[in-house]
């Protein structure tokens, strides 16, 4: 086994069947998060939606761009967006032009995987004023929001495709919870298609594609933030806009406006739900 749990690996943990065509023709998801830390404005959840070859490419060229990222570079240990803007970590020594060109040579990969980026933020200030008492209870922190969004979301993108009978997830560990862990099996209880057959929380150390969920994740919030402070006419940084001109891309935020635009029917759920558990 190398370093790094590769595809195959994970699906042979995750789906133990011995039939190797139902393990492998399927989709695979892959989220990490962006602005869980408590004083931040906005949290997301980010991630990449493609078929299991897809992923098997991906991961070829990410490990060799890890190990020779730059000309005169050492290995990285793994891509970090947010590091590497702030030139942090194992990017300490990269000049500005340095940073750039890395994040362009990953996010590449990314272009030309052709997989499908798909993300969540929420105002989660505004979260946390306008949803409390019981409604908080029922429904969550922001941060579970935007995993359930995404889990949603990831099931409009499998229905269409070819290979989107079976979705297999997997989420950056960090988050995990154990009312995560409860929010998540309940999307593998429905049968059908498509379906999510399995949630997992790995490391993002460990597992390759959670690092390209990184980028989407780490630039959807940095867009987010602009969105919030400067108004929905906030120009993308450059590296965004080229990720956003060149992937198949969607991305969601839920501000201030629309939670207050939810709140009836949220607390309308609410009350079901707990009539139904009565």
């Amino acid at each position: 086994m190398s370093a790094y749990l590769s595809i195959r690996e994970l699906a042979g943990a995750a789906l133990p069947t011995g039939k190797p065509d139902g393990v492998f023709v399927m989709l695979r998801a892959y989220f990490d998060d962006s602005g869980s830390h408590a004083d931040s404005e906005i949290v997301a959840i980010g991630g990449l939606v493609g078929t299991t070859a897809q992923w098997e490419e991906f991961e070829r060229r990410w490990k060799a761009q890890l190990a020779n990222p730059l000309p005169g570079k050492p290995r990285l240990r793994k891509f970090h967006l947010s590091a590497c803007n702030a030139q942090d970590g194992e990017f300490a020594d990269y000049t500005d032009v340095e940073c750039d060109a890395v994040t362009h040579d990953f996010r590449q990969i990314l272009i030309e995987s052709r997989v499908t980026s798909t993300s969540s933020a929420i105002d989660k200030r505004a979260w946390n004023e306008l949803v409390i008492g019981e409604n908080r209870s029922w429904l969550g922190d922001a941060l579970d929001v935007c995993v359930e969004n995404c889990l949603t979301e990831t099931i409009k993108i499998a229905g269409p495709h070819p290979e989107g009978d079976q979705i297999a997830v997997v989420f950056d560990r960090g988050i995990w919870t154990p009312r995560l862990k409860e929010v998540t099996e309940g999307y593998t209880y429905p049968l059908g298609r498509p379906r999510i057959v399995t949630v997992a929380f790995s490391a993002v150390e460990d597992v390759l594609p959670l690092q390209g969920a990184d980028i989407a994740a780490t630039e959807n919030y940095w867009h987010a933030i602009q969105v919030l402070r400067q108004g929905y006419g906030a120009q993308p940084r450059a590296h965004m806009r080229h990720y956003l001109a060149n992937m198949f891309a969607e991305g969601f935020l839920i501000d201030r406006a629309r939670i207050v635009e939810m709140l009836p029917e949220m607390e309308a759920n609410v009350r079901a739900l707990k009539e139904q558990s009565s």
